[in-house]
């Protein structure tokens, strides 16, 4: 789909946006008022633009075979078989493959690692294939073209797409009866739907038409956040429609907006387009829909893409390696008509949506459509940029919203202001954040918090991915009632204890400005919004493309903003100054170091795994039980590996929560010295005590960090793997461990190697089947420690030596249990929240795998080294039980609970 638009920067109001068929108010608002509805007096303009002729043009077999070449031969033309994939570059061969090269393409994932140039000739090399493959594969020449022409569709007025707006074309008039009304037989039929319909028109009566009076009519209505998502400065309209006789209720205990289910909440994107004529007018690319259902995960969600007429909103259907819907994909529009020049558009996969919306505020896979957000506040206020231009309409929605019945639970007579004092107000609650007897936050840390609020919030809280996904990170609460007024991260190690947060010491930065500038800030808060992704850091917020300069500017001024070390002491006048001056270096730095690209690079995802199944190494039967990989097939695997992977082991204590009540209980058999004080009596109470199986902590303490903890390959680490080398974390869950129709997987392994047959494939993968190689970066990253009972070498060389074959931690952990020193402060490592775990590896190590006095004083070299690979075995046949008998057979999504989430634990 070829697409028309060009990309603009916040809020602008220079004379080249005014359409030429309208003049501008007083007030600056344009003036054009359909029917009675009042124009929509918002600063947020959007004059939608008219559609454009469907583009074409023509190609020849032999320029297409040269575009294939061009993107694909490197690594896929014969005799090259990179991945497994080798393609025939004749028309037959094109004919096979040329479908799975357009999907590719399209998807932005090949050729790997695009810049924006060659994203764009990817997608445009899809639109020749498939054009191609449609017409039979000529071999001569052929027309081209990226969609098929509309037949029939709904052309926007002009005097509603003149007068658009965030708001909508017009403000209705909520106080008459006459201009409200409901959809009931659309109601009906998304309650029945178990999945979205094929088009837009197909959802809310008149939701095509854009006209604000007449969605009025069937309960549509508009809303803007004020906290804005960054979305490559793309222009949104955001609409809600509740089911005929039901309403969202406001809770005025939790602070939060109580959902009905099939409550539709449409997003509408648009992109500007700098006209022949001089004006700039924006196109309509995507529609995003939510359908709400509780539980949220079984809400309907999905996005339509416009076609270039502006008349059809398609459903995006572009399917993941898997065949599920839908994938990630990538859009080419062109951004000036004048000079021809295009920018990419990046439309995410449904796995994005998810790890964003599952960390909804009121666990209804609702983001934007908060009290907090709803609750509009002036410029300067609660952390709103002074620069914005917030009007009468946009502060008044809530008192709107009321009145026309979509929100219950608040007076229907209450004025703006007495509406804004009942609803969340960020700036109370990051007052609530601050322990007692400190200042107020100040304009720095709420600017940043309004920001959090609506691009990291989402992840970082305690329902979000971040947390999910790495519970190391647990108190990087940034949601709105989170840490971040009341936080001082100066001086604070990040959870791998690699780097810090803020450095606020004048002597490591003696000049703010130059350490801004640098490529690796001392900051990593600030270096994770300010620069690309690397082996260490993952570039923030995720899963948006481009880049908010906003951000970088927001925590450059925070962090010039704290008490830097050696201030305390200084009078309050000199505090302030030198933060002052920090602050005017960091507007300087970020001003001159920052500007937004001129083109998206985006890097697909897509973790899933081919259906039917094929194992992602195929050379595998030439490997496993051949040296130096013998040793998988010789060890046995026995009933004890099956019970022992199961045995629940104590291994510490509950980390004890509000809400998490503990059961009474005896005393464990045996007592452990760990679980007792100097006095012999028992530190906490036996009912605290964690249990873990050595299964699960193998998992969740070797293979979780880049697989995931419901080993599905969503991880922080999954999406830095492919941002930098573009390396495809495996799905465990669905892949290996999963089934194909009635047949499970785990099938051809067994057959090769009898019973657990899998397990051998698993090792051999696990310890050098894969040949992705991990930086000593990329390890002190995402190796974590603290939450699993799991200790091993501290030495940053031995972890770039274990590379993706993470039994080597495995190896480590059980060299450290034979000598003696696991859950010590000895080595480096120094996890000494594992002590718990000792009884647990030691049986883990030994299995089958006796400790000799040789051994023991590695005066055995040979005995040693057999026995360190028997006990790397052991380990990983532990997680291939866990993953065989216990991840797959809960429901998508389970996970096993760690010491640090008492509340996911079963009941007592």
């Amino acid at each position: 789909m070829l697409l028309a638009a060009v990309i603009v920067s916040g809020c602008s109001s220079s004379p080249e946006e005014q359409p030429p068929d309208a003049g501008p108010s007083d007030s600056g608002v344009v003036v054009v008022t359909p029917s009675s509805c009042k124009t929509a007096r918002s600063a947020e303009r959007i004059p939608m633009r008219a559609g454009a002729p469907v583009a074409t043009f023509t190609e020849t077999f032999d320029g297409m075979k040269a575009r294939v070449d061009a993107q694909c031969a490197q690594c896929h033309a014969p005799p090259n078989i990179v991945g497994g994939f080798q393609y025939g570059a004749d028309v037959e061969g094109l004919k096979k493959d040329g479908a799975r090269m357009a999907l590719k393409s399209s998807q932005g994932e090949m050729p790997p690692l695009a810049s924006p140039e060659q994203t764009k000739k990817a997608v445009e090399l899809a639109c020749v294939l498939n054009s191609w493959l449609a017409q039979g594969s000529p071999t001569g020449a052929f027309p081209v073209s990226c969609e098929d022409k509309a037949v029939g569709g709904v052309t926007v007025a002009p005097v509603v797409a003149d007068a658009m707006t965030d708001l909508g074309n017009c403000i209705p008039d909520v106080t008459k009866p006459e201009a409200l009304g409901s959809d009931p037989d659309k109601d009906a039929a998304f309650a029945a739907m178990t999945k979205l319909p094929p088009l837009l028109s197909d959802a809310d009566t008149d939701i095509m038409t854009f006209d604000a009076e007449k969605l009025a009519t069937h309960g549509t209505f508009a809303f803007a956040p004020t906290y804005p998502l960054f979305s490559d400065h793309a222009k949104k309209l955001r609409q809600v429609h509740v089911p005929a006789g039901q309403s969202i209720r406001y809770d005025a205990q939790t602070g939060k907006f109580q959902v009905p289910p099939n409550t539709r909440f449409y997003k509408t994107f648009f992109k500007s387009v700098a006209g022949k004529d001089g004006y700039v007018r924006y196109q309509k690319i995507e529609t995003r829909l939510i359908v709400v259902r509780t539980p949220w995960n079984q809400s309907l969600f999905g996005t339509y893409l416009w076609n270039t007429e502006g008349t059809v909103a398609q459903l995006h259907d572009l399917r993941y390696r898997n065949g599920e819907p839908f994938s990630d994909r990538v859009l080419v529009y062109t951004e000036n008509e004048s000079t021809g020049k295009t920018r990419n558009y990046a439309i995410p996969g449904a796995h994005r949506c998810i790890n964003c919306h599952s960390g909804a505020e009121a666990q209804d896979f609702v983001l934007g459509f908060t009290p907090l957000q709803l609750n509009r506040r002036a410029p300067g206020e609660a952390g709103v940029d002074v620069n914005t231009q917030v009007l009468d309409d946009e502060r008044s929605q809530v008192e709107r919203l009321v009145r026309a019945g979509v929100i219950t639970g608040l007076p229907v007579s209450g004025s703006r202001q007495e509406l804004e004092t009942l609803l969340p107000r960020l700036e109370v609650q990051a007052r609530q954040a601050v322990p007692q007897g400190q200042p107020a936050p100040n304009r720095q840390t709420l600017e940043l918090q309004g920001y959090f609020v609506a691009n990291c919030g989402q992840c970082h809280n305690p329902n979000g991915f971040a947390t999910q996904s790495n519970p190391a990170i647990a108190s990087l609460d940034f949601s709105a009632n989170g840490i971040l007024p009341g936080w001082n991260p100066c001086g604070v190690k990040e959870s791998n204890g690699q780097r810090t947060y803020a450095v606020c010491d004048p002597v490591t930065v003696p000049d703010y400005t130059k350490d801004l500038l640098l490529r690796t800030p001392s900051s990593t808060l600030y270096q994770r919004v300010a620069r690309d992704t690397d082996a260490r850091l993952i570039h923030m917020p995720a899963n948006v493309p481009g880049q908010d300069c906003r951000a970088a500017l927001l925590m450059a001024r925070y962090i010039g903003s704290l008490r830097w070390k050696g201030e305390e002491a200084l009078p309050p006048a000199e505090q302030e100054a030198r933060a002052a001056e920090r602050i005017r270096q960091a507007d300087l730095a970020v001003g001159v170091s920052c500007t937004p690209p001129s083109d998206v690079r985006w890097i697909t995802e897509d973790f899933t795994d081919k259906v039917p199944y094929e194992p992602r190494n195929p050379a595998w039967k030439d490997f496993i039980g051949k040296p130096p990989f013998e040793r998988l097939t010789r060890y046995p695997i026995t009933s004890a590996h099956d019970q022992l992977a199961k045995q629940p082991f104590a291994t510490n204590w509950w980390v004890a929560k509000a809400g998490c009540a503990f059961p009474t209980k005896p005393a464990p058999d045996p007592v452990e010295p760990w679980m007792l004080d100097e006095l012999g009596r028992p530190r906490r109470p036996y009912g605290q005590l964690y249990y873990s199986t050595p299964g699960a902590t193998a998992f969740q303490g070797i293979c979780a960090n880049c697989h995931g903890r419901s080993g599905d390959g969503q991880s922080g680490a999954a999406k830095t793997l492919v941002a930098l080398n573009g390396a495809r974390v495996a799905n465990l869950a669905a892949g290996l461990f999963g089934t194909t129709g009635a047949t499970s997987n785990l099938a051809p392994f067994e057959a090769e190697y009898g019973a657990h047959g899998g397990a051998r494939y698993l090792l051999w993968m696990a310890s050098g089947g894969t040949t992705v190689k991990f930086s000593e970066d990329f390890m002190q990253a995402w190796v974590k420690y603290g939450e699993v009972d799991i200790d091993f070498s501290g030495d940053a060389r031995d972890w770039a030596a274990w590379g993706a074959n993470m039994l080597g931690a495995a190896r480590g952990a059980c060299d450290l249990i034979r000598l003696g020193r696991f859950g010590t402060a000895t080595p480096p490592s120094a996890n000494v929240t594992s002590f718990g775990g000792t009884r647990m590896w030691t049986e883990v190590c030994t299995l089958d795998n006796p400790l000799t006095q040789g051994i023991r004083d590695g005066s055995d070299p040979e005995a040693l080294g057999e026995w360190l690979q028997h006990a790397e075995f052991n380990v990983g046949v532990m997680a291939y039980f866990f993953l065989k008998d216990q991840l797959t057979q809960h429901p998508a999504g389970w996970i096993y609970p760690l010491r640090g989430e008492c509340e996911k634990r079963a009941s007592p």
